[in-house]
């Protein structure tokens, strides 16, 4: 699957994009996270349009801290199954790799 591809996954929420684990199911799942890191990365390497590639890599990973934040909201009944232990690192790494991809393609 391209990085494009796992992008629009992710975006629409799609069957198996980690997304659709962490909103729908409620679950960190590890590879579809990995996927994920990955397909940002790749985006700001490739030739991937800049404004469809930016819009859809803002909107997942507002949703993700979202997911997380309501996750540790003692007030939500949103909890996520399988979260690592060092979340804080993952995190770090998505937002270095969205990082990345601001300061390489714009």
């Amino acid at each position: 699957m391209s990085a494009q591809d796992i992008l629009k996954s992710n975006f629409e929420g799609k069957e198996g994009s980690f997304l659709d684990y962490l909103q729908h199911k409620q679950q960190f799942h590890r590879e579809a996270f990995k996927q994920l890191y990955d397909a940002v990365r790749q985006a700001a390497d490739e030739k991937i349009e800049v404004s469809e590639a930016a819009r859809e890599i803002n909107f997942i990973y507002g949703q993700v801290l979202k997911c997380f934040m309501y996750h540790f909201d003692k007030n939500d009944s949103f909890k996520i199954t399988n979260i690592p232990e060092n979340y804080n690192r993952i995190l770090k790494y998505l937002e270095d790799s969205v990082a990345y991809y601001f300061q390489t393609r714009i």
